[in-house]
């Protein structure tokens, strides 16, 4: 089956690490900019256009690797092909391996969740706050960033496995004490971004881990929230 990936750049370095280690079966690789989560027609457009790539080249299946950061899902249509996308919050569940573990960390340390993918696109935590400095100064800044951390205790550092992690630590732990958190590395779990690359798609759909539609179909937000999830906000934005 001709596959193609259409991915959030934020995830590139562990997409890529999969494709080079792991026996996967996938033609096209796309990304759309992360960043974009802030404008759902932005990222809706950098997705679309992405699919208008894949018109004529006989892609059977789509796999979209996202999660439902910017409301990016809904009333996207599908093209000439299956397509499959990840039943999961934002790309910081995926990045730990489940909901029950995310939901652990946020009970347990509750932290403002960070990635190295995150931190080195043009839109990332740090970047923001230089520019709200800008344009507010810098007592308003703090106080609009103390008012967005307001709850959170740690700058939790997701490690996927990546041979440039510890340099990551030492920009987080600065960006945490810019912003009175502590920070908190944590192992990452990418065994079921691995599965999902994989096409190991009817376990995935079997453990209610992914949404698919038939070719030409309408996707909606609704088909990826479960009845016990529908009061259950997401930690923070996506990156």
């Amino acid at each position: 089956m001709k596959t193609a990936l259409i991915a959030c750049r934020t995830l590139e370095k562990e997409i890529s690490y999969i494709l080079d280690h792991e026996p996967v079966n996938i033609d096209m690789v796309l990304y759309v900019p992360s960043g974009l989560h802030n404008t759902t027609a932005r990222l809706q457009e950098a997705v679309r256009e992405q699919m208008r790539r894949l018109e004529g080249t006989g892609v059977e299946r789509l796999l979209l690797c996202f999660g439902l950061c910017g409301n990016m899902v809904d009333g996207l249509t599908t093209g000439d092909y299956e397509t499959v996308m990840p039943k999961t919050d934002d790309c910081i569940t995926l990045l730990l391996g489940s909901a029950e573990r995310r939901r652990y960390l946020d009970e347990t340390k509750r932290g403002y969740f960070l990635t190295e993918g995150w931190l080195q696109g043009k839109a990332n935590l740090h970047s923001e706050y230089q520019k709200a400095v800008e344009m507010y100064g810098q007592e308003m800044a703090d106080d609009i960033y103390r008012e967005i951390f307001q709850g959170y205790r740690y700058l939790t550092l997701i490690d996927t496995g990546q041979p440039d992690y510890p340099a990551f630590v030492q920009e987080g732990k600065k960006i945490a004490e810019d912003f009175g958190l502590e920070p908190l590395p944590v192992k990452g779990e990418t065994g079921w971004l691995k599965e999902y690359l994989l096409q190991d798609i009817e376990q995935l759909k079997t453990q209610d881990k992914v949404v698919i539609y038939p070719p030409h179909s309408r996707m909606s937000f609704k088909d990826f929230i479960t009845p016990a999830e529908n009061t259950h906000e997401t930690a923070q934005d996506c990156m």
